[in-house]
């Protein structure tokens, strides 16, 4: 498999990197971690200027088109920088669920304002509907603009303009909320077949990007802790000269080289007939190497890895809230290997 990268490809890193280094250095970032939930961040205004919130919208639509692979390219660029915008869940799984139906005034409404980040919309993974009303819980749905749901067998979108919000932070700094908002505005975008390989595609889009989020995150963290170890002195060098340790950090980079080329992999395969095996394989891959690089690079700074004042404390809590969002790896692996 070809992992080169096109000069489309190269150019959203590049500036995503660019990004990254010049916008989202950790006190910009806790900031942001520690701010009203029920504000959208103010760097998705520059998302949209470098085209991000565009990447998965078609054409017609007024958007790049772009595939997923690129996607999650980005995700993880931006990954390094602790990502608490709405990319993943606005502009990776919501527009891939309305890429792939029908065109309608509705959808092509929708798509045309995400990808000029005029509006975001997220998700309702587990949507509850009785007596006229949804509720449910979503990242970043204390500042978004409508919801997307599964109401039976159908897909739906629903402005949250009079909806009432419960909005908080979670541990890891990301924004989440409780919402509930009438029906009375709901529009149905797909039923059947459609709707359900929509919401597919969202659930797939959304596990995707929080997998290459964190190979990202967690190549920070690796870059960090082998800082550190080249700082840190003892016994008069480097701690990071002596070889049992350089041995660890060896292990670590071969872990998030392995997530990163399953994740890449997994991307590329995701239409054909393995591609739901080589999702579940990234999600086994990078639970093993989040757990061991969060762990060992907290051990490897000593005490002050757990302290506040850190990056590395607030990065790792990150690594394990991905764990957490990607769900229970166990039944992954088994879904891996009943599929051999």
């Amino acid at each position: 498999m070809d992992f080169s990268l096109s000069e489309d490809q190269s150019m959203f890193v590049a500036s995503c990197e660019r990004l990254v280094r010049e916008r989202c250095a950790f006190e910009p970032r806790r900031a942001v971690a520690v701010s009203a939930a029920d504000v959208a961040p103010p760097l998705w205004r520059e998302f949209a200027g470098l085209g991000l919130t565009a990447l998965a919208v078609p054409e017609e639509a007024g958007g790049l088109g772009r595939p997923l692979i690129d996607g999650v390219l980005v995700a993880q660029s931006l990954g390094r920088g602790w990502l608490l915008e709405p990319f993943v869940d606005c502009a990776l799984a919501a527009a891939s669920a309305l890429a792939g139906l029908p065109a309608s005034a509705a959808r092509d409404a929708a798509l045309g304002t995400m990808a000029a980040g005029a509006s975001i919309v997220v998700p309702l993974i587990e949507a509850r509907v009785a007596a006229g009303t949804v509720r449910g819980t979503a990242p970043h749905a204390g500042y978004a603009d409508a919801v997307l749901f599964a109401n039976g067998s159908r897909l739906c979108l629903l402005s949250l303009q009079d909806a009432e919000r419960r909005a908080w932070r979670q541990f890891d700094g990301t924004a989440a909320a409780e919402i509930a908002c009438s029906l009375e505005g709901e529009v149905v975008l797909a039923e059947g077949a459609a709707a359900a390989a929509a919401w597919a595609a969202a659930r797939d889009a959304a596990r995707l990007g929080r997998i290459a989020e964190g190979v990202g995150l967690a190549r920070t963290v690796l870059d960090l802790t082998a800082e550190y170890l080249r700082t840190r002195r003892q016994f008069g060098q480097p701690i990071g000269r002596f070889q049992a340790l350089a041995h660890r950090m060896a292990d670590l980079a071969i872990r998030h080289e392995q997530a990163q080329s399953l994740a890449w992999a997994a991307a590329m395969k995701l239409d054909a007939a393995d591609g739901a095996r080589a999702l579940d394989a990234a999600q086994v891959m990078l639970h093993r190497a989040l757990r061991a690089i969060g762990q060992e690079a907290i051990q490897l700074h000593g005490g002050i890895g757990m302290t506040d004042e850190l990056s590395i404390s607030h990065y790792v809590k990150r690594l394990l809230a991905i764990e957490i969002e990607l769900g229970d790896v166990d039944t992954a692996l088994a879904r891996f290997a009943a599929a051999a």
